[in-house]
């Protein structure tokens, strides 16, 4: 069993980039990259982010950094909670 510890939801906005390599990739007003590995299911329904419909598309994002400490070693999971269309 997973055991998963979610230590902050966090809101912000900006441009999603793309989806490679599994991440689905986003730059940050303030020029930061964040490229998360885990998308809601409703985030999924809403937006095709596979596709390139919506590359360069600016978002208000929400986000939570999730952190998996299971075993000995802490693995930080960002996980795209919802996003909307600027």
């Amino acid at each position: 069993m997973i055991d998963y510890q979610s230590n902050e939801q966090i809101k912000t906005e900006g441009t999603f980039l793309n989806f490679a390599d599994g991440y689905y990739n986003f730059e940050l007003n303030d020029l930061e990259l964040l490229a998360f590995e885990e998308v809601s299911l409703r985030v999924k329904k809403e937006y095709d982010l596979k596709s390139n419909d919506f590359k360069k598309q600016k978002f208000e994002i929400l986000y939570s950094i999730i952190i998996d400490d299971s075993d000995e070693e802490d693995f930080i999971i960002l996980r795209l909670d919802n996003l909307k269309i600027l």
